[in-house]
């Protein structure tokens, strides 16, 4: 028998169940369905997080952490304890310029907020404002709308995605450029302030405690002018970013302290009111000295030597951190979720591999005298077990088929609700629902493959029946 002889009696003979035909191909359907799915999705989402490093030029990148034992650190390393681990200071920044293969370095300081509105509006939301040296060219922030943070912008924000959704802004990112934003600082406490806008209000002469109580839940309103929006995703944490010549300013504290010269030159005096506020004076304290900067980030001539250049912080005492070290953290876990989904994926295969053992069987024992027919008339053991191996291989073949029809469907649609519906998970959705020709190309022959396999014990079994027994089966 032709190839084709095989496929066209294929087809004729799984026409004659139709009912039996469809719920086993609904089987393999669903099984593939639910592999493919899972298999797109896992590959969208990592796909997604490799575009992002691209356009932040993270492959190029080391972030140096303070602490070298600290582990999960953010791109921007800001994230762990900032008392752990050597100080990350101008020295640090100068000695890692040294370093072979590193073409610039851009320290990054983080902002002490706490949330963060628009100028005018009442609500408000999470802050995480970043400050980097503009002035190295590091990395760009990838931005929808503006222009980026220059070296002598001291009050201008990038607002980040989180702004956006958080806001309900999307598609207005244009409108946003020149607006004000309001961060909240609670540095410091009652009679202190920053070393930046008016001077802390100071204690009055008869401050009580109720005084200081009440003082001690303001903050400081902190205002900056959009003059960008950035396109951070889930790679920046949907972060605001600001100029670190600004951000040293908002770290400086400025308070009230008593002048303890006037005091011991009052008290040698034998003045009775040495105690007055008269003798305070407003002093500052750079938290700088005492934290450092949050981390440092190392732009690498060569994506081959970041492994070389990591080495070599670590040696010096600090933490290392590179894209490809997070990239290789979000693949374990997504290697582990796609083990449990593979799982649950197998089982409806599984299930279906045994519909189609159900089908064959049956189909054996419906057509015993036109098996026996034709044997009687030629047809060798191994045309008759072909004939049946290719009628379950094509039933995994369409189960197959079907299931990347679906999946395709339900990828498209599920990705427009997504992008109408979840805004604030600052996920990016272009790659998610897609289907590399690889992943089409594998599961068509995965499941033409598990047919033929749960086909192949009924099909030696029909082939191995006795044609005169076969013929006068009733």
């Amino acid at each position: 028998m032709k190839f084709f002889d095989y496929f066209r009696l294929a087809f004729k003979n799984l026409s004659r169940q139709k009912s039996r035909t469809f719920l086993t191909i609904t089987a393999i359907t669903i099984g593939s369905l639910s592999l493919i799915l899972m298999t797109s999705l896992i590959i969208g989402i990592r796909q997604s997080l490799i575009n992002q490093f691209n356009d932040l030029g993270a492959f190029n990148l080391v972030t140096v952490i303070k602490d070298p034992n600290s582990l999960g650190s953010s791109l921007m390393g800001t994230n762990g304890d900032m008392s752990e681990g050597k100080l990350i200071t101008d020295a640090t920044v100068a000695e890692m310029k040294k370093l072979s293969n590193v073409t610039a370095a851009s320290p990054i300081l983080t902002v002490n907020a706490n949330t963060m509105k628009l100028a005018g509006s009442d609500r408000k939301t999470w802050a995480s404002v970043v400050a980097f040296d503009p002035s190295t060219a590091v990395f760009d922030v990838p931005l929808i709308a503006g222009r980026n943070i220059t070296g002598s912008d001291m009050d201008k924000i990038v607002v980040g995605s989180r702004f956006l959704d958080d806001f309900k802004q999307n598609g207005k990112e244009k409108e946003l450029i020149g607006q004000k934003v309001i961060f909240n600082s609670k540095m410091g406490g009652p009679g202190s302030g920053i070393d930046w806008g008016p001077a802390p209000e100071k204690p009055p002469a008869n401050a009580d405690e109720s005084w200081y109580k009440s003082q001690s839940n303001k903050g400081i309103d902190i205002e900056a002018e959009i003059v960008g929006v950035a396109n951070n995703g889930t790679v920046g944490d949907g972060a605001n970013y600001i100029n670190i010549a600004w951000a040293r300013r908002l770290n400086t504290q400025v308070s009230w302290q008593w002048d303890d010269t006037a005091t011991k030159n009052c008290q040698q005096s034998q003045n009775n009111n040495c105690q007055s506020l008269s003798t305070m004076k407003l002093t500052k304290q750079d938290n700088f000295a005492d934290q450092g900067y949050a981390s440092l980030m190392l732009k690498v001539d060569d994506t081959a030597k970041i492994g070389q250049v990591a080495d070599k912080i670590t040696k010096l005492g600090y933490g290392a951190t590179t894209a490809q070290e997070m990239l290789d953290q979000i693949n374990e876990i997504m290697t582990t979720v796609g083990i449990v989904l593979g799982i649950i994926a197998g089982i409806s295969l599984f299930v279906a591999a045994i519909g189609i053992i159900n089908t064959m069987v049956m189909a054996t024992y419906e057509r015993i005298r036109e098996i026996g027919v034709m044997r009687a008339c030629g047809a060798t053991r191994a045309v008759i077990r072909r004939m049946f191996t290719f009628e379950a291989a094509w039933l995994g073949f369409i189960g197959g088929l079907c299931g990347l029809v679906l999946s395709y469907g339900i990828g498209q649609l599920a990705k427009v609700l997504a992008e109408k519906y979840v805004t604030n998970a600052n996920i990016p959705l272009d790659n998610l629902g897609s289907f590399p020709w690889w992943l089409v190309v594998s599961v068509i022959t995965f499941t033409t493959l598990i047919g033929l396999l749960s086909g192949l014990g009924p099909a030696i079994k029909a082939a191995r029946l006795n044609p005169v027994d076969a013929l006068r089966y009733e």
